[in-house]
């Protein structure tokens, strides 16, 4: 009987310290009769110690209601066993026991969670060359070292081409700003050597009118020189954000425009009354002043119109029309102004019972008149406007309207829809932000694009349903 209950003990023992995995023989009071070197490492406890140190409370309880049940011998698991290994660190286990009801003790082994092991080499150049973003690494004298290969989607290159540059030669290439490039690249690196690691958003410029945006973020570690950048493209984050603050600006026009009107308009009556009450008896230079005083209130009044028209919101007036018809009915209108000013008018569409669509054909007429008004303003006597009417899809229409005139420099390009901007001395730089706000709100489009010395495209885009449902269609016909 001895000898068979030191067979058992030996055996214990050998289980324990054969295990691959952290286990130990206790006594059923806690106390470790032998522990195997994994244990030791990841608990810090050994022979004669106390496991049940290492047991938080529900852990305990666990212990105590596997040793009620302790009257044979009995195979027992432990689910989720809240322990604290490594002096501080509290992990949950899986423990597996089998009671030996000779030798009154347990075997207890341990089923660690899952850790992150060493990953091969492989695996890390994986991560990089499959990364979402560009990935650039770079030493600590700005050569580019290696690169994924997403640096083709983002400028077009390949990674041998890039890969030995100096990324200076990336970053000047790129910037539209090239004075400023080596400037701003000395700033960045500064501030990146300060204080290890630096975001930016940078607006680039691959090819001529192609705009990007690109998210830098850069990491510098001093351990080894190496810069570690990510690229992302930004671009149609970054113009929503600056159509949204556009949008925000338009709202504010608005607002102000409101408070103006209400203030202006009551002054402004009580005068134009006065001055038709003197225009009745006034003679000679009197009637001269009072005439200029009375042009001078009329452009006041219609400077104040075309604030309103930013405040109000569009009137929903849906109704069916020709766009085609009501291009050549607004050129109409505007035809003795071009035969006064000698411009031609090149409009030539043999589409119009193509072009039939549901929207707001006052606003649209407003639109149109604005956009004419201006090509007409921006070129000389002699001058050609070029209208082309166009099916753009299924849905919608494009419009162009080409002048002649001597064309916009980059600065008005980017800001011709900004309320209040304008190049003209007597403009009020509120129509071309009206024509953008109608737009918009009709589910349209507007673009520019200018060459200087030559000429400005407005194109417009309709869609050719406003409203789908729309239950009060109304055939329109303008007078």
């Amino acid at each position: 009987m001895l000898e068979q209950l030191e067979n058992v003990k030996a055996c214990n023992s050998h289980f324990v310290t054969d295990n691959s995995r952290p286990c130990i023989l206790v006594n059923m009071d806690g106390v470790i009769a032998e522990a195997n070197s994994l244990f030791f490492k990841k608990f810090s406890l050994g022979k004669n110690d106390n496991f049940l140190s290492l047991l938080k409370r529900n852990g305990l309880r666990s212990w105590n209601d596997f040793k009620k049940g302790c009257t044979e011998t009995k195979v027992g698991m432990f689910d989720d066993l809240l322990m604290i290994s490594e002096g501080k660190i509290e992990c949950l286990c899986k423990v597996h026991a089998f009671y030996s009801h000779e030798t009154k003790q347990a075997v207890l082994t341990f089923v660690m969670p899952a850790v992150c092991t060493d990953l091969p080499l492989s695996a890390y150049v994986n991560c990089f060359t499959h990364a979402s973003k560009l990935m650039m690494i770079v030493n600590d004298e700005g050569y580019i070292i290696d690169v994924n290969d997403r640096v083709d989607e983002l400028f077009n290159l390949t990674r041998s081409a890039v890969i030995g540059k100096h990324i200076q030669s990336l970053y000047r290439k790129f910037n539209t700003q090239k004075s400023n490039a080596e400037a701003q690249y000395e700033a960045h690196l500064n501030t990146l050597k300060t204080y290890g690691d630096i975001k930016i958003t940078e607006r680039f410029e691959n090819e001529p009118n192609t705009i990007q945006f690109l998210e830098i973020c850069a990491t510098y570690t001093s351990e080894n020189g190496l810069y570690i950048i990510e690229i992302r493209d930004c671009t149609e984050t970054e113009m929503l954000r600056r159509k949204l603050d556009h949008s925000g600006s338009l709202s504010t026009v608005g607002q102000m425009a409101a408070s103006i009107a209400h203030e202006i308009r009551n002054p402004m009556t009580t005068l134009k009354g006065f001055v038709q009450l003197m225009e009745v008896t006034a003679t000679g230079d009197t009637a001269k002043y009072l005439s200029v005083v009375d042009d001078e209130l009329q452009r006041m009044e219609a400077i104040l119109n075309e604030m309103l028209m930013l405040s109000r919101p569009s009137e929903e007036k849906i109704s069916e029309f020709s766009l085609g018809v009501l291009i050549t009915k607004v050129l109409e209108i505007m035809k003795p102004k071009a035969m006064f000013e000698s411009i031609q008018i090149d409009w030539h569409d043999a589409s119009f019972c193509d072009s039939m669509i549901y929207s707001n054909a006052d606003k649209i007429k407003q639109v149109l008149l604005n956009i004419f008004k201006n090509a007409f303003e921006a070129m000389e006597p002699g001058g050609v406007l070029t209208l082309k009417l166009e099916k753009a899809g299924e849905k919608s229409f494009t419009l162009s309207v080409k002048d002649t005139g001597k064309g916009m420099s980059p600065l008005q390009i980017k800001n011709v829809f900004m309320p209040f901007f304008t190049s003209k001395p007597e403009g009020t730089g509120l129509g071309l932000p009206f024509v953008l706000k109608t737009m918009e709100d009709l589910g349209g489009e507007v673009a520019v694009s200018s060459e200087w010395g030559i000429g400005t495209t407005f194109t417009l885009a309709f869609p050719q349903h406003y409203l789908e449902n729309s239950t009060t269609i109304e055939r329109y016909s303008a007078n």
